[in-house]
């Protein structure tokens, strides 16, 4: 009856949305001609600002680093499939990254995978029953998208220096504060259902960035063009022994970002970050890989 009841609500929502196009990020009119930068230029001269601002060149010194993460999801959704760490709801995992990459390893802390272990390695995704033990291949896409997905949202200030396309869209306010919105994306800024797209919302008091609206062009599962994007938001950072300040709440919503952050699908939270603590060897089991570090294989384009 449960199960009915998810495949139900889930064909429900997609309904709602599967008439939908992917959303562009990109409408908003870029600064003027008048302006005495180009919006190239102030968008990256924003970006960096704010890189350095959070302390994620500090970052992009260490090796590797580990958090542990507690997720808790909304009623509604709590019903649909598209949970990418099954098992982890109200449950403490732990996260182990490379820095600057796309390797790493979530270990379950609590419930009824505890100990158990799944990682990401050059694109190849793994399982161990304990850390260390024997790998075993993972066919499932969740961990792999999970793991991708979660180490990008730590680490995009620094990961997103790197895109093709950055521009400044101009200004807003949201919740009573005042932004610089930063368009983000790769390709030519028209393959949007090839690239995802960044806006991020860059505090003009803190020049922090609060929170970015996405949109997904590579999900574990098929999605419906409408429920592709989304809202992250950093309500809280906390400033850690590097001296980064990593998100430690982010909040996510389906759609335009919402000032009331109750009206979420899910919200997470990271603490206890530790950096260079464990042998980055733990995250290369597999013997022969190689190595893309922050980039992905052509063919998976």
């Amino acid at each position: 009856m449960k199960s009915s009841l998810k495949i139900f609500a889930f064909l429900f929502l997609v309904s709602i949305f599967s008439s939908c196009t992917i959303s562009n990020l990109r409408t908003e009119t870029l600064v003027g001609s008048q302006a005495k930068t180009s919006p190239a230029e102030k968008g990256r001269q924003l970006l960096q600002m704010t890189y350095k601002k959070m302390g994620y060149d500090k970052l992009h010194e260490v090796e590797v680093y580990e958090t542990t993460a507690n997720f808790k999801w909304s009623p509604l959704w709590t019903t649909m499939p598209m949970n990418a760490l099954p098992g982890n709801k109200n449950k403490d995992v732990q996260f182990r990254f490379a820095a600057d990459s796309f390797d790493g390893q979530v270990e379950y802390l609590e419930g009824g995978k505890e100990g158990k272990v799944y990682g990401l390695q050059s694109w190849e995704s793994y399982q161990q029953k304990e850390a260390e033990a024997t790998v075993e291949k993972l066919g499932s896409k969740r961990y792999p998208w999970a793991l991708a997905t979660y180490h990008y949202l730590i680490e995009a200030p620094m990961r997103l220096q790197s895109a093709d396309i950055i521009e400044y869209l101009g200004e807003t306010t949201f919740n009573g504060k005042s932004y610089d919105l930063v368009f983000v994306t790769w390709g030519n800024g028209d393959q949007r259902t090839e690239y995802d797209q960044w806006k991020l919302y860059i505090n003009k008091a803190t020049g922090f960035i609060d929170l970015s609206e996405i949109t997904i062009t590579d999900f574990f599962l098929s999605m419906p063009n409408g429920m592709k994007s989304g809202t992250v938001q950093f309500p809280e950072r906390v400033k850690t022994t590097i001296g980064t300040y990593l998100p430690s709440k982010v909040v996510i919503q389906l759609g335009r970002p919402k000032a009331d952050i109750e009206k979420d699908v899910y919200t997470f939270t990271f603490r206890d970050f530790k950096f260079d603590s464990f042998d980055k060897a733990l995250l290369y089991p597999i013997d022969g890989l190689t190595e893309y570090g922050n980039t992905k294989p052509v063919a998976r384009k």
